[in-house]
């Protein structure tokens, strides 16, 4: 760029500069570069005046313009940079000769013929006239009718030219006998059993199972039965079918995969004559549908929170989402649920506790709660004394007498079983369950 910026006036053939040099940087027929409204002008110098001034040899056609950057051309430059474009356009003719002769080689030439590419090197290769005469030499498709095809053949009945085994990966075994076939399949021991019910059988899915002698007045044929309503425990499923001692008799295990978390053994068996069956269930307790309470007995129950004394809590699967803050002394806010679970188990309407007791088991602490409008529970918990028991067994503490608020005790927790709302986390998962389930029946 050069120094200084130009001034130039529409329909003007004169130029002043600002800063500019003009009898040192430019001569007559030389070129001045300009960029105005991001039009870029050359325009050529008739005569040089002074340091800021010259004359255009035409007028200047663009817009006014004040404060323009600028750059000096000298004609030596510019002629240069016409002599190369003049050049560039003879070897783009040349270029253009050169591919008229090579398609004229390419039509009209017989054997192999030699055309010129673009970098200036040669390639040699068949003419179409040479590819037509190739072709001729070529088999007919009619003429193969007789061989075997690439792809699909329905007509082959037999191999009996071939001399190697097709490998696994061509749809063979890789082997001219049983046992090396089987090992080249990866088959296991199991490929030498019958299925069954026998000593050294494989069983099948559902093996020992069975039905009563009139299917159509049968009341029931397992836990549970894939897509059928009526049966015992529709949300669970059979994961084992044991053989019993006779033909008629045989042990289900059924796990369940809706809300009440259930496992259950049954004993089954089916009358050989009669439309009639019988079966004993028995319902397996565990950590999903159980909990420890506070006086390290299990209790069925679920959803249930602990409460510890700090306001810390501890949920189970079921309410998972309960959250609880402790407001003061012995004063305990759970949100997050709608109100308690009328449980008989937990002592029905008025129930729903289970507070810690002592070594006789006493209890440590009294419990009051209220449900709130918005299903949120308030706790509190007071100190409890035993006027009645003896001096080692009233539960004394300094500083506190009966009824005094107090925490929950530190080494105990207070369990809760509460009530979750149709929105919960656990109530979500069993729906989107349900829905896959109706999905699948559907299709």
């Amino acid at each position: 760029m050069s120094a200084g910026t130009l001034t130039l006036t529409n329909n003007s053939a004169a130029v002043s500069g600002a800063g500019t040099a003009f009898n040192t940087e430019l001569a007559a027929g030389d070129f001045i570069v300009v960029t105005v409204g991001g039009v870029p002008y050359t325009l050529p110098v008739k005569s040089v005046e002074s340091a800021t001034a010259l004359t255009l040899v035409s007028v200047y056609t663009g817009p006014t313009q004040s404060g323009a950057a600028w750059s000096a051309v000298p004609r030596v430059a510019l002629n240069m940079v016409t002599a190369a474009l003049v050049a560039q356009s003879a070897e783009a003719l040349r270029g253009l000769n050169y591919d008229k002769q090579n398609w004229q080689q390419v039509f009209s030439g017989t054997g192999m013929v030699t055309v010129r590419l673009p970098d200036g090197s040669t390639y040699t290769g068949p003419a179409w006239g040479g590819i037509s005469t190739a072709l001729d030499g070529k088999a007919d498709k009619s003429a193969l009718d007789n061989y075997a095809k690439k792809g699909a053949n329905s007509d082959i009945t037999s191999l009996s030219g071939l001399m190697t085994a097709l490998s696994v990966t061509q749809g063979g075994t890789g082997a001219k006998d049983a046992a090396a076939a089987r090992r080249n399949l990866e088959l296991g021991s199991a490929a030498l059993k019958n299925a069954g019910l026998n000593p050294g059988e494989v069983q099948l899915v559902q093996a020992g199972r069975r039905d009563s002698a009139n299917p159509v007045q049968k009341t029931w044929s397992c836990i549970y039965e894939p897509y059928q309503s009526g049966n015992l425990f529709p949300d669970s499923c059979v994961i084992q079918v044991l053989p019993g001692p006779t033909s008629s008799e045989w042990g289900e295990i059924g796990i369940g995969y809706g809300s009440s978390n259930s496992v259950y053994v049954a004993r089954s068996s089916y009358s050989s004559s009669l439309p009639t069956g019988n079966i004993v269930l028995m319902q397996m307790y565990h950590d999903k549908n159980t909990t420890i309470d506070s006086n390290g007995f299990i209790k069925k129950a679920s959803p249930v929170i602990k409460v510890f004394n700090d306001g810390r809590s501890e949920t189970n699967d079921e309410s998972e989402g309960v959250t609880v803050t402790r407001l003061d002394v012995g004063h305990y806010l759970i949100e997050g649920c709608v109100a308690l679970n009328s449980d008989a188990a937990w002592g029905g309407i008025d129930g729903g506790f289970e507070i810690p007791v002592d070594r006789n088991k006493q209890p440590r602490i009294w419990l009051d709660y209220s449900v709130n409008a918005d299903g949120s529970i308030t706790v509190k918990t007071f100190h409890r004394t035993h006027p009645q028991a003896p001096g080692f067994a009233q539960n004394i503490i300094d500083g506190l007498s009966d009824g005094d608020p107090v925490d929950i005790p530190a080494d105990s927790f207070v369990s809760v079983r509460v009530e979750m709302p149709q929105g919960s986390i656990w109530n979500k998962k069993n729906e989107q369950i349900s829905a896959e389930m109706n999905r699948q029946q559907e299709n």
